[in-house]
């Protein structure tokens, strides 16, 4: 996790960067995208409208690849994940 910390500090006017044990919470996995017994997974949420882009490549995560998956994202070649849920539309009307 240490050599996140460089990005971390780079975008931190724009990003903000949390870690979770998803052996201990592993039920936050599929509010980001991933699937339950997922490990080592990294998703970006846009604080402004709440989109998730959770990463689906298969490259080891290093710093590099987060800074990537990151300009991936800024230069709009990667789709905001929806939820299932969300996918589906309702007229209860």
């Amino acid at each position: 996790m240490q050599e996140m910390l460089p990005i971390a500090k780079k975008y931190v006017d724009y990003l903000k960067f949390t870690t979770t044990d998803v052996k201990e919470y592993d039920d936050v996995l599929h509010n980001y995208g991933h699937k339950a017994g997922s490990t080592k997974v990294l998703s970006v949420q846009n604080p402004s409208n709440g989109d998730i882009f959770p990463y689906k490549g298969k490259k080891k995560l290093t710093a590099e690849v987060m800074e990537d998956f990151l300009m991936d994202i800024i230069n709009g070649k990667v789709k905001p994940w929806k939820p299932e849920s969300a996918k589906t539309k309702h007229d209860e009307l």
